[in-house]
């Protein structure tokens, strides 16, 4: 196998070659450290490294298998971690300069039950300053840029991890998501990531919040990014809980149901022409697919979303809501206004939150009695090009515009990504093999609460029916 196409071959695909002796950890994490030395000063997706460890690691991998010793099912994969995550060894900065020096004592849990299993740490990724924007740019290390176009973005906030993964940089990444921070960034840059169910994986050793704090937030959670469903499969039974079967086996058998959005769901034409081609594809390969409307009223589960969202990252930083406020005159979109009121939501709020959440939570339940999975956009667009203005903290983000047929459009729209999110449902995002002016059309696929495999497993149905990934053409 020529290096490139084993730089982009799965993660099961390379673990399958350790373990029949045709490569070694030693060659394998060699592959990636070239390829780093080559592409990172272009797309600056690998933002600090600890070469020494991870040489000696895949050292002794190499010995114990030898030897014939058990080896975690990871052996000798090397990896790069989201820099979000905490990582001994390196440092984890989140983005933010006040965390520049921060060099934890202990990994981040699911970090550690990653290097139990044998994978081999390397490097971590970019991202938004506190992990906050769809792109991944922040004044500790910079702007990342996409394999596909470097002069777009990889989106945020596990840019660089799915930046690193599409181009070959590492064999998998772990990723965090509570605004689509797994999902945007594997739609933009064409890999897989699956965004679990709420408190399937640890999230203790993350940042935000702060160094040193157990509690996990709502909404939030930890989940793999890749280059095939089958690797998601493998990573999720390491870093969660044991979870049942998918549904399915066959892409015939699943019950698929579809919505392209409206009012506030909106989509750019472009992007939904691709998806529309992915899914007449799987139709064409016998799958049984129907538009429906959603169990949800969708301008609630947007508002609901947006005000635990908000209440979220404005309790332990008020002067968000007062920067809000004091740009809601100039704003004529009314979200400044809102976000502000949604970031000084009482107590009495939350609970009356929580409430609209359980029926939400009914109510999809009693969908997904009905359809196994829902396919739908990602979000409205594909990857646009760098928007850098400001610090990268969401009211420094007001005035910025996305471009919908052409026309602009809000950039702090979070109708897509919080569909799954504020009902607690597992979503997996796959690239579908489509491309809009060059860059890469993802799937979301949203499933039954606690079933992250049926999402899983379809993605890797569709993409062997109707498209998946590939890597990019200056990557090769």
């Amino acid at each position: 196998m020529a290096d490139a196409d084993l730089a982009f071959a799965p993660a099961t695909e390379q673990l399958r070659l350790l373990e029949a002796g045709r490569i070694s950890a030693c060659d394998l994490l060699e592959l990636y450290l070239d390829r780093v030395d080559r592409f990172n000063p272009t797309y600056n997706l690998v933002v600090a490294e600890d070469r020494d460890r991870a040489r000696k690691t895949a050292a002794e991998i190499d010995r114990r298998r030898a030897e014939g010793r058990t080896l975690g099912p990871l052996a000798g994969l090397p990896i790069t971690i989201k820099d979000s995550f905490e990582v001994t060894g390196m440092p984890t900065t989140c983005g933010l300069e006040q965390l520049r020096d921060h060099r934890p004592e202990a990994d981040a849990d699911a970090v550690a039950l990653l290097r139990e299993a044998g994978a081999n740490i390397f490097g971590k990724t970019n991202l938004p300053a506190g992990a906050s924007d769809w792109q991944s740019f922040n004044p500790v290390y910079g702007m990342s840029r996409n394999p596909w176009n470097p002069g777009h973005t990889v989106g945020g906030s596990s840019g660089g991890a799915a930046g690193a993964v599409s181009a070959g940089l590492t064999a998998f990444e772990l990723g965090s998501d509570i605004g689509g921070s797994i999902r945007i960034p594997a739609h933009f840059c064409g890999v897989f990531g699956h965004k679990s169910t709420y408190g399937l994986v640890p999230l203790r050793g993350h940042i935000p919040p702060p160094p040193g704090m157990l509690s996990q937030p709502e909404l939030g959670v930890a989940g793999p990014i890749a280059r095939s469903a089958k690797d998601l499969a493998l990573l999720l039974s390491i870093m969660g809980s044991p979870l049942p079967p998918a549904r399915r086996e066959s892409l015939r058998d699943f019950r698929i149901g579809v919505w392209m959005g409206d009012g506030a769901y909106r989509v750019d034409g472009a992007y939904r022409r691709a998806l529309e081609d992915h899914i007449a594809a799987l139709r064409k390969a016998g799958a049984t697919i129907a538009e429906v409307s959603l169990p949800v009223d969708p301008q609630q589960s947007y508002e609901t979303y947006l005000q635990v969202l908000f209440a979220i990252v404005g309790a332990p930083a008020p002067q968000e809501a007062d920067a809000f406020e004091r740009l809601a005159d100039r704003d004529e979109t009314g979200i400044a206004a809102k976000l502000a009121r949604y970031m000084r939501s009482s107590l009495g709020d939350w609970f009356r939150l929580a409430e609209v959440r359980a029926q939400l939570f009914r109510s999809w339940a009693g969908f997904f009695q009905d359809y196994d999975v829902l396919l739908c956009p990602a979000v409205p667009v594909v990857a646009f090009e760098h928007m850098a203005e400001g610090s990268g903290v969401h009211s420094d983000q007001l005035f910025r515009r996305v471009s919908i047929d052409g026309q602009p459009a809000p950039y702090l729209d979070f109708t897509w990504q919080g569909l799954a999110l504020v009902a607690n449902l597992p979503a997996t995002v796959m690239p579908t093999g489509r491309f809009v002016d060059g860059l890469p059309a993802g799937l979301q696929i949203i499933g039954p609460y606690g079933e992250d495999l049926t999402t899983i497993r379809f993605a890797d149905l569709a993409a062997e029916a109707a498209g998946g990934f590939t890597p990019p053409p200056a990557l090769r």
